[in-house]
């Protein structure tokens, strides 16, 4: 069951993840947390440095959708300003979100998607039950919402677990 929650891959931000990379993967859709992935917990907007990624994904011909537990305006208007679909109140690590973008990405299997996250709980378990590859990055900020300040505890363990047992991926991309 902890294999559940180990990464495919793991990367300091989405910002440094090589579009060649990506294509060479095989990755024809993205699944991209919002929440200190894309932009900081409570904050409105990405930063320009992931706005330009999040286009640059969408040139090279590869489908990105936005995928969080939180919902509303500021879901909206951040995926009106990156021209993606979002899928709010997404419950992860349940397994509905993901089902529902996966619908929305129209790909035909599920190992050209790539989840990409920064909670082990949430975005890699949640990926790892629908057989998504994942990629887990480093949290933008420390400031979160208090469930998700509960759950990093459980996630440090996690952490220690899957480090002793040898099977937390070691590099980053």
């Amino acid at each position: 069951m902890l294999h559940l929650f180990c990464p495919n891959y793991r990367c300091s931000r989405i910002s440094e993840i090589p579009i060649t990379w990506l294509e060479q993967e095989g990755i024809k859709a993205i699944i991209l947390d919002l929440d200190n992935t894309l932009l900081p917990w409570n904050e409105n907007m990405p930063s320009e440095e992931n706005v330009s990624w999040v286009q640059k994904v969408k040139e090279a011909g590869i489908r990105v959708v936005l995928l969080s537990n939180n919902g509303g305006e500021r879901l909206q208007n951040i995926s009106e300003k990156l021209g993606v679909v979002a899928i709010g109140w997404g419950i992860k690590p349940l397994t509905r979100g993901f089902k529902r973008a996966f619908r929305f990405l129209k790909v035909q299997s599920r190992g050209e998607v790539l989840v990409i996250g920064d909670q082990l709980i949430t975005d890699v378990f949640g990926a790892k039950k629908m057989d998504f590859k994942v990629l887990w990055v480093e949290s933008l900020s420390r400031k979160e919402f208090l469930f998700t300040r509960i759950t990093r505890k459980l996630e440090s363990i996690l952490i220690k677990q899957l480090t002793k047992k040898g099977i937390m991926p070691g590099g980053k991309l």
